[in-house]
């Protein structure tokens, strides 16, 4: 084997003609640009994936325990506690008010929490850009910007007979979520219900490891078969679904482009099998079999695609370091949840690429190779 992949560095890296080496040049170049192309646009997606789950987790709880009875939920917010995979059991609240600014009559949801509460004033504070006083409504920094509120909020609750009531603002609040910073108003747990019958009261639960929220909903479900239990995972099962096809959509549309780039190596090896052609009479002629024959081509072709996709890896994680440490390309935050383009590499999928373009190169030097291994060593040798 060491014969074979001597000869294959020997016609690859030594030939006669210099235009055989601009093509095995190309061809290399092709494997590179093909795989570093693949690798920062399936990071690119993985960013834009993983911001978008980060936002969603980020304001929402993971698993939301609702119940007819109300009184059930105090008593399951103390059993909740109790579990070591639960990091945060609160009770919330949720109503709608139609706000008056000038003319207009806006829709806006409000959420209570309960500040009094230490995990809960700790979750929220984190997102509070101003303070003004302790007690109020906070308002989204994208509604306060929109409609230059300033001292207060006027509204209508949701009564079956409506009358305008007027709140005090609290502080601004801005979470980085379009919906939550244009339309939501945050008050406390107490002044929420206080504002109409109609209020949603249900429990919240944050867990330590969020990726285990159907596996607790299930346990949940069975002991307590009278409580809808969702996940945040459930919840945006249409919203996943969508992302895992946009990324083997458009991982399969890029691998073509490692494809293409192969039929480079397939005719770089054609034309060595056209230039070697005494070399493989020769060959023949002292013992060597055809199945030697065929692996020193097919070896020519598997070390174009391992120095392509090397090559090609490097560039692409190059290329991804850059973009991830100078974040200079912006984008729409109300689209893409997100002010810059993010980043992310996954080692797993880098690897399957690189392998798969160094596959790819190896299958595309097996025609050619073929050739090559049947050739007959007198019609070989007739012509010199």
């Amino acid at each position: 084997m060491l014969t074979e992949i001597f000869l294959a560095f020997r016609y690859l890296f030594r030939g006669q003609a210099r235009h055989l080496s601009f093509i095995g040049l190309m061809s290399v170049a092709g494997i590179v640009l093909g795989a570093a192309t693949v690798i920062v646009a399936v990071s690119i997606v993985n960013g834009i994936d993983g911001s978008l789950i980060q936002r969603i987790m980020k304001f929402k709880y993971h698993i939301v325990l609702d119940s007819a009875d109300k009184e059930k939920l105090f008593d399951l917010q103390k059993e909740m506690e109790k579990k070591e995979e639960v990091e945060d059991a609160s009770l919330s609240a949720r109503t709608q008010v139609f706000a008056k600014v000038d003319d207009t009559i806006i829709p806006l949801v409000v959420r209570g929490f309960d500040l009094d509460k230490l995990s809960q004033e700790h979750f929220f504070s984190k997102y509070i850009k101003q303070e003004f006083r302790d007690s109020g409504f906070f308002v989204g920094k994208g509604l306060q910007r929109r409609f230059y509120l300033d001292d207060s909020i006027e509204f209508y609750p949701l009564k079956k007979k409506l009358s305008l009531e007027k709140e005090k603002i609290r502080g601004y609040f801005e979470t980085g979520l379009y919906d939550v910073d244009n339309y939501y108003l945050i008050a406390d747990l107490e002044r929420v219900k206080s504002l109409s019958s109609n209020y949603h009261l249900f429990l919240g639960l944050r867990l330590n490891k969020p990726y285990a929220a159907d596996e607790l909903a299930k346990e949940i479900s069975k002991s307590n078969s009278q409580i809808i239990v969702s996940t945040w995972i459930s919840t945006n099962q249409e919203l996943f679904a969508t992302l895992r096809l946009e990324k083997m959509a458009l991982f399969i549309i890029l691998a073509l482009i490692i494809i293409i780039a192969s039929f480079n190596i397939f005719a770089t090896i054609t034309v060595k099998v056209v230039e070697k052609t005494k070399d493989i009479g020769v060959l023949k002629s002292i013992g060597f079999t055809s199945r030697r024959i065929l692996s020193i081509f097919t070896l020519q072709g598997l070390i174009l695609g391992v120095i392509g996709s090397s090559a090609g890896v490097g560039l692409g994680l190059g290329v991804c370091h850059i973009l991830e440490k100078y974040p200079v390309i912006k984008l729409p935050q109300e689209v893409f949840f997100t002010e810059y383009l993010p980043v992310t590499v996954n080692l797993g999928e880098v690897v399957i690429i690189g392998a798969a373009a160094a596959a790819i190169s190896f299958l595309s030097s097996i025609l050619p190779a073929l050739r090559a291994c049947r050739l007959c060593p007198t019609e070989a040798l007739r012509y010199e």
